[in-house]
This record gives C-alpha cells, sequence and structure tokens, in this order.
C-alpha cells in the first residue's frame, strides 16, 4: 500500500512526522529575519502614516 493512501494517525495532522516539511536554516536565522522584516514594515508603516 503506498504512503499516499495510508489514513495519518493524527486526524488533525496531514503530515506524519517524517514527512513535515524541513525549513533550512535555524532558530536565530528565521528569528532575524522576522525582526528585520518588522522593523522594515514598521518604518514603511510610519513614513506612510505621517504622509498621509
Amino acid at each position: 500500500m503506498p504512503r499516499d493512501d495510508e489514513r495519518p494517525n493524527n486526524p488533525l495532522s496531514p503530515y506524519y512526522p517524517s514527512e513535515v516539511p524541513d525549513v533550512p536554516g535555524n532558530g536565530r536565522t528565521w528569528f532575524a529575519v522576522f525582526l528585520a522584516a518588522m522593523l522594515l514594515l514598521g518604518a514603511v508603516y510610519g513614513f506612510v502614516a505621517t504622509v498621509l
């Protein structure tokens, strides 16, 4: 029986633990990217709010 035809053990999760997509990098990298994006979006929002 192919893996796709099997029912997952947890009905709330479509993935098996071994099939969870792997994201490259570690937590610090993603936290730094998230923080930089938030700061950049905050600066853009502040600029737009000042102009309008």
